[in-house]
């Protein structure tokens, strides 16, 4: 070992000596390279290193608040390293020396402030000298040292934290550090970097009572923006930060908006009994409506009898098919279209004309799923609901029949998509159907049913009742139309009686794989997003009962789809434990 340091030595006394005349020439050179102000400010700020190492206090400290002042103006607006922390670079280390030999007083903490900004361009990569000094200087404004110093020390926290949260070591100064960081970002336009430095240091709800009425809404964008982006529970930590600075400052459609994204009804009911303003209630329970929630209005939310009717109407759709049709009226889009005006056929050639207009059950079906979509929630069509002498396609018996077996089925669904919303007037066109005696019309009347019950609540039920007394039947065809009927009508309702129905079909080992399937998607829709345990361990347990020549049928796909739908927009992997 000593052999080495010898070694060492020699090859330090061998080494060439720097040139002291070299080094000489070279800064006479940098100094003719600056402008007569820059060699006066470089000049300047010598004096002062040499000052700050004076023994006589008083000069210390008129050397210090100088040194201050000229980094201070000089960092207000960085655009490029100023010129102060440029001439200082040299002395940074010999100031750093001289602080530790200083006794604790005032003149040492002002010395710590001008070495924590120094620091911010001399500090080596990895130390937070800045962040050391900065803990060690005196308390006042750091937002004086300049937009730049504050970001870089923010960084240096987060760095700093989890540092000490992995040694167990205590955090309060840097959390006293934190709250001067987070007013000063909030105060000027700063908010991501603020949201960002509270999340590294987990405690955004520090950022409530620094939010006011200039920038809580960029604050609310930027963490509804960033949650995306967020692993759970992370993601509805910050949601629910937003929803509270929603509530703070009465955006009270915001906050409703945020509770449904956290799926919280408590949420929900609070900014219910919070607002005041029924009108902004009415819009409320449009937006509750829209998202297809099952929510029960009370006294304590709606005082009123006949107000609280009302906005439970609006949340249950009742009103729904009569607004639209207004709606319809009032822009002239009533007169009912038919599948030739979509396929524009009057455009095509004579032979190509002529082709099209000969029957076939693919054509046909084509034209039912046409006809549907394009008059959906009207109440009237050309096909389906047309009198018996319309030259289009007769009454819809007579374009019922103009399908084969599932042809008929779709067809008959179709004029539920035709009376969509209409529940009253719906139900009644569809009863004549339940009277045929071809079971693929039945099974289109059901669907039929569950398609005009879709989004609307009613107290009656009556969807559940009519569809209920054919879940049980034999054929398959007439079995999944009602269940799919059950799955769109209560689509996200998480209905319990239809639930423990469904749930014996699914564990009936006898079931066709047919109605098996579409009895899990059944469920899927009705429980969609829920994370329902129950339904999840019925549809993984009729999965696994399955046998390995089923598995290979394409049906068996709707099985694992059915849980996809049950975790929809969750980002959960709970139900694989049971695989």
């Amino acid at each position: 070992m000593s052999d080495q340091k010898n070694d060492a030595g020699t090859s330090q006394a061998n080494a060439p000596a720097k040139d002291p005349k070299k080094k000489e020439d070279q800064k006479k050179k940098d100094d003719e390279d600056l402008s007569e102000e820059d060699l006066a400010l470089k000049q300047q700020l010598e004096l002062y290193v040499e000052r700050v190492q004076d023994s006589d206090p008083g000069l210390q400290k008129v050397a210090l608040e100088s040194m201050r002042h000229e980094i201070r103006t000089s960092t207000s607006s960085m655009t490029s390293v100023p010129k102060p922390l440029k001439f200082l670079r040299p002395h940074y280390g010999t100031l750093k020396a001289f602080y530790e030999t200083m006794p604790e007083s005032d003149l040492k903490k002002y010395l710590a402030d001008i070495l924590s900004v120094l620091a911010l361009t001399m500090s080596a990569e990895g130390e937070r000298e800045s962040l050391k000094y900065r803990l060690l200087g005196s308390e006042g404004d750091i937002g004086s040292w300049g937009h730049e110093y504050v970001r870089n020390l923010a960084g240096e926290i987060a760095q700093e934290y989890g540092k000490r949260q992995s040694e167990e070591a205590a955090i309060e100064d840097l959390m006293e550090l934190v709250q001067q960081i987070v007013s000063f970002h909030m105060k000027h336009n700063a908010e991501p970097e603020a949201v960002d430095l509270l999340m590294e240091v987990e405690d955004l709800d520090l950022l409530i009572e620094h939010v006011d009425k200039t920038n809580f809404k960029r604050t609310c964008l930027y963490l509804t923006s960033a949650a995306r982006y967020l692993p759970g529970p992370d993601d509805m930590l910050v949601l629910d930060i937003a929803y509270s600075i929603y509530l703070k400052f009465e955006e009270f459609a915001s906050a409703l908006q945020i509770a449904l994204s956290l799926d919280n009804m408590q949420h929900v009911r609070q900014v219910f009994t919070t607002c005041d303003n029924q009108l902004k209630k009415m819009q409320f329970c449009y937006i509750l409506a829209r998202h297809g929630i099952t929510f029960e209005l009370d006294d304590e939310m709606v005082a009123d009898d006949d107000e609280r009717e009302t906005l439970q109407d609006i949340i249950n759709n009742t009103k729904l098919s009569e607004s639209y049709l207004t709606l319809a009226r009032d822009i002239e889009v009533m007169e009912p279209k038919s599948p030739e005006d979509i396929y524009k056929a009057h455009l095509l050639d004579g032979r190509a004309s002529a082709g099209a207009s000969v029957d076939s059950a693919r054509q046909n079906l084509a034209a039912t799923f046409v006809n549907a979509f394009v008059n959906a929630g009207f109440g009237q069509d050309k096909l389906m609901t047309a009198p018996a002498d319309s030259s289009i396609g007769g009454s819809s018996g007579n374009w019922l029949f103009k399908n084969k077996e599932h042809g008929k089925t779709s067809a008959a669904a179709s004029l539920g998509m035709i009376l969509l919303w209409d529940v009253d007037s719906g139900l009644a066109q569809i009863d004549k159907y339940f009277h045929s005696n071809d079971n693929h019309v039945i099974a289109g009347a059901l669907l039929g049913v569950g398609i005009v019950n879709c989004g609307v609540k009613n107290d009656c039920d009556p969807a559940l009742a009519l569809l209920s007394d054919y879940i049980g039947k034999e054929d398959s065809s007439v079995r999944i139309g009602a269940i799919m009927g059950l799955g769109i009508a209560y689509a996200g309702a998480q209905n319990e009686q239809i639930r423990s129905s469904l749930t014996l079909i699914l564990n009936d080992a006898k079931a066709p794989l047919d109605v098996i399937a579409f009895t899990a998607i059944s469920l899927g829709l009705i429980y969609v997003g829920s994370c329902n345990e129950e339904v999840a361990q019925a549809i993984i347990f009729a999965l696994m009962d399955r046998s390995e020549s089923e598995l290979g049928e394409p049906l068996t796909r709707l099985l694992p789809l059915a849980l996809g739908l049950l975790y929809l927009g969750k980002q959960v992997n709970d139900f694989f434990g049971y695989i």
